[in-house]
């Protein structure tokens, strides 16, 4: 029971996962296109071409999703216990009142 418990909620987040990755496919698609450039990404952005004003949004764009990633991953990390600094932690059984 607690096991599929366990799997429905992965399950849950895996879905929603899934979702936000589709709808964040649509945007940069949409966004390709009204800046004319190809659907598939992959080439890398020639920095010195771009205007001074468009070289900001682009560095702005990179800092955001660097953010939005490590704030993405620190939610998937289990939390931090200590275990050294309290008497008794770590050890099966004790009762700490």
């Amino acid at each position: 029971m607690v096991f599929e418990d366990f799997m429905n909620k992965q399950m849950e987040a895996f879905a929603a996962l899934k979702e936000e990755f589709s709808r964040l496919e649509a945007l940069e698609k949409s966004l390709r296109r009204q800046a004319g450039l190809p659907e598939q990404g992959g080439e890398p952005l020639d920095m010195e071409a771009l205007s001074p004003e468009i070289r900001r949004y682009v560095d702005q764009a990179i800092a955001d999703a660097k953010r939005a990633g490590e704030a993405r991953a620190a939610q998937s990390r289990p939390a931090r216990t200590s275990s050294g600094s309290r008497p008794g932690a770590g050890r099966r059984g004790v009762v700490r009142l």
